[in-house]
């Protein structure tokens, strides 16, 4: 069970972060910003597949402490836990600009990454884990 578990976390973090530095390929392509010095695309990786895994670490432990709501309580926490990490980006501090529409475009950047672990695990999770 275990290796079910750490294979869901490896692959769910390599295609969350595929799919991060996708989007900011997109994104900055379609802004004309580099946004690189903001959000180096090794962060892009290293989070997603941090993410995942300590996704796959909660849910395995969850699961196993309390078998009958473990995974709805796991849902709700891993949803929470990604929108109160957008808190972060809020926090951050930005480059100096005068025009105010680019600190839109880096929170419309960086936002729907905090996004990609939580949909891609969710998506993949069936194939590795069934009740």
């Amino acid at each position: 069970m275990i290796f079910k578990y750490i294979f869901l976390a490896l692959i769910s973090g390599a295609l969350a972060g595929f799919g991060c530095y996708l989007y900011a390929s997109v994104y900055q392509e379609l802004t004309v910003i580099d946004y690189s010095g903001f959000i180096p695309p090794s962060a892009m990786f290293i989070s997603c597949f941090v993410g995942c895994i300590l996704a796959s670490a909660g849910h395995a432990l969850l699961v196993k402490l309390m078998p009958k709501i473990g995974d709805i309580i796991f849902g709700f926490l891993f949803a929470i836990i990604s929108f109160v990490s957008i808190l972060g980006v809020f926090k951050a501090t930005l480059p100096d600009n005068d025009d105010e529409s680019y600190y839109y475009l880096i929170y419309g950047f960086a936002i729907p990454m905090h996004f990609f672990p939580i949909v891609v695990w969710n998506t993949i999770k069936p194939i590795f884990i069934r009740k």
